[in-house]
Parts: C-alpha cells; structure tokens; sequence
C-alpha cells in the first residue's frame, strides 16, 4: 500500500499519520502495547551526543516545563503525569480520561505552562472533549477539541474544579487531524495549532485531500490561533476587525453568523500537528503533516493562508510537478521533503510524517546548533537539523536516526543538570520520555 493509504490509520492509534479514510475508524485500531520492551534499537547520533530514558510512559504526546524544573507529560489517554526529583510521579497531576474521546487521534494533545506560573501555577492543555456522550465520527454532535486552564500546585495535584475552558467548540468531525499544540510566544499570547478535522465539516464524504474546511474563515479548523490568556482574540488578530467576526471558540456556545472566527491567526493547514518558537523571537516553524506526497514546514507568518487543500507542500495538491509559484494570496512551505521512495542517499527514504520540532537555544549545544531547528519524522525515525543562513538559504541533514517507528512525536529543548537537553516522546517500545545530551565543549569565541 501507498504511503497516504488507510494502514496509517491503525498504527499504535496515533494521531497524526492517518489520512481520513473511513467515516468511523476508531473501531479497528490497535491498541498501543502495554508492556515495554527491554532493549531497543541503537540510535545513531553524531560525536559528542547521547540519548537516554527518562522515564517509561504510555502514550506520551506532549511535554512542557515549570520555571521550577518539573516536567509535565500528556498523554493520549488523558493523563497529565509530573517528572520531578528525577522519578515519575506515581499518581497522575490531574486524569481527564473520564471526559475524553480518545479514538482515532483524539485524546489529550498538549500542554503549555503560563510564562506568570511562579505567580500564577496555570497550565493549559488542549483536549477532545466527549461533550455529547459518543465518540463516534462524522455525525451531527461529534466530540469537540477545547483549551482549557487548569492550576498545578507545588503538591502536583490539579484540582477539576480550577478548569476554565477557554477555547471551546473545534469540532472533531473524522476523528483525525487535531493538531494539539500549545504555545506562548513572545507577545504573552496563547498561540493553538488545530487541524483540518479528517473529513469535511458537514460532508463526511469529503475526506482527505478532498476537505476543503481549511480554508473557511468561519470555522477554527485547519488553522494557527492565536488568544489571549482568558480566551478572547486579541484585537490585532488578522480578522478581528472583519464585518461580522465571531468569538467562534466561545465557551458559552458558537455565534450564530457566518463571519470570520476572530480567534484565526493564520489559515490553510491540514494538520499542524506540531509547532516551536525560536527562542528570544516572535519567529516560529509549523510542521504540517501531508496527505500523500509531502510533509512540509511553515513560517509562521500573521494571517498567513498555506494554500491546504489546494496546496500540499511547494506544489498543487497530489502532484510532484505541478510545482509553479502558489496561487495569489498562498504561501509556500519554507521547506518540504517527498514521502515515502525518495533517491538513493536521501535522508528522507521512507519518511512519511512529519512530528515534533524545537530550536536549540543558543548556548544549548554546539556553536553550529545554535538556532538550528531540529525535526523529526514518527515512521522513519529519524530527528533532522535545517539551518537557515542569513541570506535564507536552508539546508537540512539528519542528526538522530535509528530511533524506530512510531518515536519522536514531540520535541522540547529543557534542563538535565547544569545543560540543555532535546527532550522527545516517542510511542516505541511501549512509550517513553528519553533525551539527547550534548556531552563536548563549545568553542569559545573571544
């Protein structure tokens, strides 16, 4: 089977990979295994650099750190898990599992720490909530995806009462496509990747490169947005000031109208499964995962229209040589790469789905991995570097590899002692935190 067939949609119920193929295919899918297995692949990394576990976890799907140095996991099945004093917690921070729909690639997807959490303890994650009592896809009440605030305190139990929903009402329609990323950027503001929903809003046999949702400016799907901390858009939001724009995440329900949603920051993307900011600046990369032929990365750019399901990566929609410049009004990736067969010596042979990215801040690591942006791909296995030059010339070379199907869902750069370290998520070997170290000596430049 092709690279952009249904397979993906039963591998370890993950929640990227899959094209929307089946109005309901949370039925079939396999479990992730229980167990861990005792050995692993060895991981291939350039000199001076070491990976190790941190910790066994099932389903991890997103990491975040305290100002404190607690590191917060997700995961799919609705846990929010602390790592503190060098051991996992035995008891889960706060379990949503009772609240969620976790079929097909639902579940709980990300989290954020407050940049005030030493003043505040707010966390946020982003979560498919079973607000109608059926997980099932493609029907009139399917569950919905919302970003809630919760408060974590210095005794690691989050108290349900503390939940303010925020963000509410992103509909699930497929079951697929969630996006699920939490980020402040440098601006203070709640910046949400969201997907396209698998399957078209109101048409369930619209799927794949069919959904045209991305585009629609009055729903939340498809897209970057971009709140403020108690959910309302900012006032510079790109169509915020349109006739007719709604708070289309508003908890207390949707707006009637069909204006833009306020909340849209940028718009186009088919699953923006994962996203980063460069450290000290208010740029930031979106990995969009693809349909059947390329996985590409974003610019995150204010209002922003990346062209999904008209485009997919630089050129149209399933071609590999329909490649001119974009349609008015698009934007091309600022890179992409084939998937599946590429030629012989590409570092992206049998790569098919583009997760977790992070820049090294600098200092971090070595001199050359300062500010580069470090990718990886969950069935390949593999972790990439691109380098983007001063003219903007990018280049890209793989880093990690070996590191087996179903890993590196996420990436966060993050303490280990007196260092920095490339914290990942990966579902192989029955789910596990583990990190890259740099172990050599920077140069020092007088």
């Amino acid at each position: 089977m092709t690279p952009g067939s249904c397979r993906f949609a039963v591998l370890l119920s993950l929640f990227l990979v899959a094209p929307a193929c089946a109005p309901e295919p949370a039925a079939e899918e396999t479990p992730a295994p229980e167990g861990l297995e005792t050995s692993r692949a060895a991981i291939t990394l350039p000199p001076s650099y070491t990976d190790a576990q941190v910790t066994a976890i099932a389903r991890p799907t997103a990491l975040a750190f305290t100002p404190d140095g607690r590191l917060l996991i997700t995961t799919q099945t609705g846990q929010l898990r602390v790592f503190s004093g060098g051991v996992l917690l035995p008891t889960p921070a706060l379990d949503l599992s009772a609240v969620l729909c976790t079929n097909s690639e639902r579940g709980l997807l990300g989290v954020a720490v407050d940049p005030d959490f030493a003043t505040t303890g707010h966390i946020f994650l982003y979560y498919t909530f079973n607000k109608f009592n059926t997980c099932t896809t493609n029907i009139a009440n399917v569950a919905v995806n919302r970003v809630s605030r919760f408060t974590l305190p210095s005794t690691n139990v989050v108290s349900p009462s503390s939940q303010v929903v925020l963000l509410d009402n992103i509909p699930s329609p497929g079951g697929n496509h969630n996006g699920g990323d939490l980020h402040f950027g440098p601006d203070g503001l709640l910046y949400v990747s969201v997907g396209d929903g698998g399957c078209q809003l109101g048409d369930p046999s619209r799927c794949g490169g069919a959904n045209t949702t991305a585009r629609r400016l009055d729903v939340l799907l498809g897209k970057m947005l971009r709140i403020n901390k108690d959910g309302t858009a900012p006032t510079d939001n790109p169509w915020y000031a349109v006739s007719g724009s709604r708070r289309c995440g508003n908890p207390a329900g949707v707006p009637t109208g069909t204006g833009p949603c306020q909340e849209n920051y940028a718009t186009g993307l088919r699953n923006p499964f994962r996203f980063a900011f460069q450290p000290g600046t208010s740029t930031f990369f979106i990995n969009d995962v693809g349909q059947s032929l390329w996985e590409e990365i974003d610019e995150g750019i204010k209002g922003a229209d990346y062209g999904w399901n008209t485009r997919e990566g630089h050129c149209a929609n399933n071609s590999t040589t329909n490649c001119g410049a974009p349609p008015a009004g698009m934007t091309n990736p600022l890179f992409d790469y084939k998937r599946g067969t590429n030629p012989t010596g590409s570092p992206f042979q049998n790569c098919n789905s583009i997760t977790g990215g992070a820049f090294a801040p600098p200092g971090a690591w070595a001199n050359a991995d300062d500010n580069a942006y470090f990718f990886s791909d969950y069935i390949c296995g593999k972790v990439f570097k691109l380098v983007r030059g001063a003219g903007g010339a990018v280049t890209v070379d793989a880093f990690a590899t070996g590191l087996g199907s179903g890993s590196a869902v996420t990436l966060r750069f993050g303490p280990s002692g007196t260092r920095q370290a490339l914290y990942y998520t990966t579902y192989a070997g029955g789910g596990e935190v583990r990190r890259i170290e740099f172990t050599g000596t920077r140069t020092v430049t007088p």
